[in-house]
């Protein structure tokens, strides 16, 4: 990036967002990062020859539940003092936020051609502020989602300019990390991405081995067993309160334990039958050149919005709709939509106003209990559809 795109009001509202929030959680005694002292806790384990799976490093849900593969990302933190890795690990988040939302907003001025959209960074600049409440969750957590995010950006740019390669390297991180971003092999698969399949495939492979490199096979069969373990042990004590399954069940107390599969099946099939509608439209004549690429991309964030809504997992994961929140606001912005203002501010208000602080405690607890939370995120999936459809239908 040059500097014109670097020294941007955008880049200060972040590094102003990141400072207020270190300062505030420093003089109330907040700044724990306590998924980063899980990661950090399960790496010393790991190279001390200590358990690393279901024991917890933290209260609450503070297992270590990614792979082995995953523990050497964190073992360069073990230089250093819990302390001084955590405020490393924040800023690095801090930057990782930033440079994930230029890369949407590059990524969707060019293969959405909405590359002369009036005011840009005060655009991207709102769609932080949509998702600011995940970003404070985020970084007074110390998770990795954003840099999920970003892997998951990185890999589709990747795949779109030719380097299947390095494409699917980035993705085969992304699955070791979140094995349920599979879920991304669907385009992959209907567009036929062989090579991009093949090197995920293999850095997935290399992942899984590596432990036993280190380790020998008796203890890194036990650490994979542990680690299955563990993910069944969440999955079964985890509200889950952003999929759609709980807010059926908080509607309907009888609804079935596999009423999840059922709309995951129902979810993913719908996802199948707009993938394969795509490459229909892309087979005919006269067609706009960019389609496939935009269509490809679409699939892809839409793929990775819909993730909370289908499985248990912490709220903070909401955050991957920010791709689509970003389109959204961009298309509100080059078309002149503003009638769709209303809906998103609705919508947007439940996905990301949802603070103690902004709400109160019974308030925000409701609409988190509720399932408001994920349900609104589901109706902002369907908005960007209707968006998107609109979108390329003045394109072609």
């Amino acid at each position: 990036m040059n500097k014109k795109e670097i020294f941007t009001g955008f880049t200060l509202l972040i590094a102003i967002a990141c400072v207020a929030t270190f300062t505030l959680n420093m003089i109330n005694g907040k700044f724990l990062l306590g998924d980063f002292k899980v990661y950090y806790s399960a790496a010393m384990n790991l190279i001390s020859g200590k358990p690393v799976y279901l024991i917890s490093f933290y209260t609450g849900s503070g297992f270590y539940k990614y792979s082995p593969a995953i523990l050497f990302f964190f073992l360069p933190y073990l230089l250093f003092s819990f302390k001084i890795a955590a405020i490393i690990h924040f800023f690095i988040l801090g930057i990782a936020y930033w440079y994930t939302l230029n890369l949407i907003r590059k990524l969707i001025g060019e293969y959405f051609s909405m590359l002369n959209v009036k005011h840009e960074m005060l655009l991207i600049s709102i769609s932080f502020i949509c998702i600011l409440i995940h970003f404070t969750r985020e970084m007074y957590l110390g998770n990795i989602n954003i840099i999920l995010l970003m892997l998951c950006c990185l890999s589709i740019r990747n795949i779109l300019t030719g380097k299947a390669l390095q494409g699917g390297i980035l993705f085969g991180i992304v699955i070791l990390t979140k094995p349920y971003l599979l879920i991304l092999l669907l385009p992959l698969l209907l567009r036929k991405k062989w090579r991009v399949i093949g090197s995920m495939s293999l850095t997935v492979a290399f992942g899984l081995l590596l432990p036993f490199l280190f380790f020998g096979i008796q203890k890194s069969i036990g650490l994979y067993g542990d680690w299955m373990q563990s993910v069944l042990v969440h999955g079964e004590q985890f509200p889950g309160m952003t999929s759609i399954d709980y807010f059926i069940r908080f509607l309907i107390p009888s609804w079935p334990v596999w009423g999840i599969a059922v709309i995951f099946f129902i979810l993913y099939a719908l996802a199948a039958i707009l993938i394969l509608s795509n490459l229909q439209k892309e087979k005919q004549k006269g067609i706009y050149p960019g389609a496939a690429d935009m269509n490809f991309m679409f699939e892809w964030f839409l793929l990775i919005a819909v993730l909370p809504n289908l499985i248990k997992t912490d709220w903070v994961v909401l955050l991957f709709s920010a791709p689509l929140i970003v389109f959204m606001i961009f298309y509100i912005a080059y078309h002149k939509k503003y009638v769709w203002i209303p809906v998103l501010f609705i919508l947007l208000f439940f996905y990301g106003a949802n603070s103690d602080d902004l709400l109160g405690r019974s308030l925000s607890h409701a609409i988190l209990q509720s399932g408001l939370m994920g349900l609104s995120n589901f109706f902002l999936i369907i908005a960007s559809l209707f968006m998107f459809l609109s979108h390329r239908k003045r394109m072609l």
